[in-house]
């Protein structure tokens, strides 16, 4: 079964590189892109049916106005965050231990730029996708 995914990152080359890989990996039947964590918040509070979560979102940690933390820290208080996959995105993945415990409930793995169809494959595998 395919899954949903969505993107959230500031950079536009970066998104249009990853949906193209979204595309090709056949791991999705639903791929969204959100340019600011602030507009994927809105989204994800406008859901007012848990099947309709996103089941993967793959999260750039440096953002401005609100970063992958901070917007993690919004999710928390919305009802079913916890049925969402989470994939931590940076191009230095230098997280200290303290803030990787404190997000351990939440984010599922941390990944490095630039995605590949192999990396978003590996975090689509535990979801119970049918990868082509």
């Amino acid at each position: 079964m395919l899954q949903s995914v969505i993107f959230i990152d500031d950079d536009l080359p970066t998104n249009i590189v990853n949906k193209r890989l979204a595309v090709r990996s056949n791991c999705f039947d639903d791929i969204q892109f959100y340019k600011s964590s602030s507009e994927a918040l809105v989204y994800l509070s406008s859901i007012t049916d848990s099947e309709n979560f996103p089941d993967l979102i793959f999260l750039d940690i440096n953002m401005p106005l609100v970063n992958g933390w901070q917007f993690l820290d919004q999710l928390k208080k919305m009802n079913n965050h916890e049925i969402i996959k989470i994939v931590m995105l940076s191009t230095a993945l230098n997280v200290a231990e303290e803030t990787k415990e404190k997000y351990a409930s939440i984010i599922s793995a941390y990944e490095s730029k630039p995605l590949s169809i192999d990396k978003i494959k590996t975090h689509t595998n535990y979801l119970d996708v049918n990868v082509i």
